[in-house]
């Protein structure tokens, strides 16, 4: 596939100075200015010469969109005229949307070329009527002009631009100028479809993580990716970071949020990406197999964008891509929980990259934090200490990174906050290291979705045993005591294809702090007495349990360190 340009301007305008710089074209460009459109104007007034400037070319290269401003004496400037030819090209090649806007012409002038609109009007064509080409270039030495340009070959590629460019749909001054150029620029703004979408401020490792995504998009073969991840690790942001960067060069595109949020409106849902693949248009459909199979026909007939977000469900992508083989250059993102994907796609012959997201690092996490911490880079002198420290507890998570950071928030004002501030940040990282399950909800419920979409509850009561008193215990132990019980290796399985935990290379059970943090708390909430609830693993809870005899039914299982529990009490009451 060939790289596509770097996209830097919405629309370029290609207009006669002479005619309209001061008027028209200088009222289009303030309104486009106005709308949000960043558009390229050519402001050089003087005789710009026989050849284009390079700045010119980059910038018709580098835009979404040109407005061709046609007027009386567009075509008796070589200028303009090579402007419309590259335009034109760049049509054919990277779907550049074109908008011919006659001012005060007819398009059947330029159709037929007629009267002066033709380039056959111009004094130099005449000129060659009446001398060869020799004499005639000769002349234009004479007037210090070059001449070159005017070549057979030029002229008829010259001709044919303005009959392709009045041929195309465009749009003639009749009434009001101010209401006709309000219709251009809504017209421009419907074609670009430059609704983008919102991402987080502060945006933190982005440009490195994106590489995989780019390298994805060149390989031909392979039409979907998979980006797998934890809750809150920046999956739904990548997908928009990507998305905002490379939909101009789609036919159509769509962002499909929160799948796993509504997965029993699958009709719904392909409503929503035909509307937004037709481009606005709504379209009937009475069936899910229906609506299956219009979009499979677009996928076949456009080269589009679709983005599904929070997919966990393989009925979902069946519904909105069918189960057939089919060609298409369309390229599809999906973000998961879910790492063993690859048979999702298999159903229909498409190759699919799984791309688990790696979290920040150190360097990365630190800065974000700071970000929402301090409002900049690096952590605010005298807090140093602490925000590596708070870094460090949320393991590179980004939403926690943010919701952390946030409510952690130092001005910069005065120096009484300051160190006030400090305290409430000592306070708040006691609480964090007090393994009370003291989670902040924002985190928590992101967190927690991954663990109330498990499958079976056997799975869910597995990840709560694992949370509370397995990790960095060997997988083989826990396998052998909890298999007849709970299949824990079939178990173990399930979890680690939902990010839920890993395995060591020396076969250790490790589970992010984070979601370990949010299993003990889903324990924590089952009851404030410890004896009620059906996990007890800090020493000291389980040391008065089993002192007092109040153990309950709900007790599933409790673990006791007795070294811990001499420290705490003493060698003398170690009897129970």
């Amino acid at each position: 596939m060939a790289s596509t340009p770097t996209i830097r301007y919405d629309v370029f305008l290609s207009f006669r100075g002479e005619d309209t710089r001061h008027t028209y074209t200088d009222h289009l460009y303030h309104a486009l200015i106005r709308a949000g459109l960043r558009t390229f104007r050519d402001n050089d007034e003087i005789d710009r010469g026989q050849q284009l400037k390079p700045e010119i070319e980059t910038a018709i290269i580098e835009s979404r969109a040109s407005i061709v401003v046609l007027s009386q004496n567009y075509a008796n400037s070589i200028w303009c005229l090579d402007e419309l030819c590259l335009i034109l090209d760049q049509k054919r090649k990277l779907n550049h949307f074109v908008l011919p806007v006659f001012y005060h012409v007819n398009p059947s002038d330029f159709r037929k070329q007629s009267r002066n609109l033709a380039i056959e009007g111009s004094i130099w064509i005449a000129l060659i009527r009446v001398a060869n080409l020799a004499g005639f270039l000769n002349c234009l030495a004479c007037l210090g002009i070059d001449g070159s340009k005017w070549t057979e070959v030029n002229v008829r590629r010259w001709k044919k631009a303005l009959a392709e460019v009045a041929n195309l749909t465009g749009m003639i001054l009749t009434g009001s100028e101010t209401n006709f150029i309000a219709e251009v620029v809504k017209t421009v703004q419907g074609k670009l479809d430059l609704k983008q979408l919102s991402t987080p401020a502060h945006l933190t490792g982005m440009e490195a993580r994106v590489g995989v995504i780019n390298s994805w998009l060149r390989d031909e073969q392979c039409n979907a990716i998979a980006i797998c991840g934890m809750g809150g690790s920046g999956k739904t942001t990548l997908a928009q970071y990507f998305y905002n960067l490379n939909k101009q060069d789609f036919q159509s595109t769509s962002f499909v949020q929160e799948i796993g949020s509504q997965p029993d409106r699958l009709l719904r849902l392909q409503k929503q990406l035909l509307k937004d693949l037709l481009g606005g248009k709504k379209i009937r459909i009475s069936s899910v197999s229906e609506g299956t199979h219009k979009i499979m026909d677009i996928l076949q007939m456009k080269r589009v964008l679709v983005v599904l977000d929070d997919i966990d469900n393989h009925e979902q992508l069946n519904a909105l891509f069918g189960t057939k083989t089919f060609p298409t250059q369309s390229k599809i993102i999906i973000t998961t929980r879910l790492l063993d994907i690859h048979a999702w796609f298999r159903s229909i012959s498409w190759r699919c990259w799984v791309h688990e997201l790696n979290l920040l690092n150190d360097v990365e996490s630190l800065e974000l934090l700071s970000w929402h911490a301090f409002g900049s880079r690096i952590p605010m002198e005298g807090f140093e200490d602490l925000a590596v420290q708070v870094a460090q507890y949320c393991g590179g998570n980004p939403l926690a990174l943010k919701v952390l950071g946030s409510s952690l928030f130092v001005s910069d004002d005065d120096s009484w906050t300051r160190n006030n501030m400090r305290e409430v940040w000592e306070s708040r990282m006691n609480s964090l290291k007090s393994m009370k399950g003291d989670l902040d909800c924002n985190i928590q419920g992101v967190l927690q979705k991954s663990f109330d979409c498990l499958p079976l509850s056997s799975h869910r009561e597995l990840f709560l045993h694992v949370a509370c008193f397995f990790v960095g215990e060997d997988k083989n132990v826990m396998e052998m005591i909890l298999e007849d019980e709970l299949y824990a290796k079939s178990g173990i399985l399930t979890l680690t294809h939902r990010c839920l935990l890993t395995i060591s290379a020396d076969d250790k059970l490790m589970m992010h702090q984070l979601l370990q943090e949010m299993g003990k708390r889903i324990v924590c909430e089952e009851s404030k007495d410890p004896a009620k609830r059906s996990r007890v693993w800090r020493d000291a809870e389980s040391y008065h349990v089993l002192r007092k005899g109040n153990g309950s039914d709900t007790i599933q299982a409790l673990a006791l360190d007795m070294r811990n529990v001499e420290q705490m009490t003493g060698p003398e009451t170690l009897a129970l």
